[in-house]
């Protein structure tokens, strides 16, 4: 796996924070969502 991969792997979404970064593309996941604004991974 890359670094960046790695880093994503590691990722934890906290759905009770006032925002999270997604762990594929890095864009900001507002509280409440259901996927990421960026590239659609689903969360949750």
């Amino acid at each position: 796996m890359s670094e960046a991969e790695l880093v994503a792997a590691d990722a934890v979404i906290d759905l009770d924070a006032d925002s999270n970064n997604c762990p594929a593309c890095m864009d900001v996941i507002p509280k409440g969502s259901a996927q990421c604004p960026g590239c659609g991974l689903r969360i949750g």
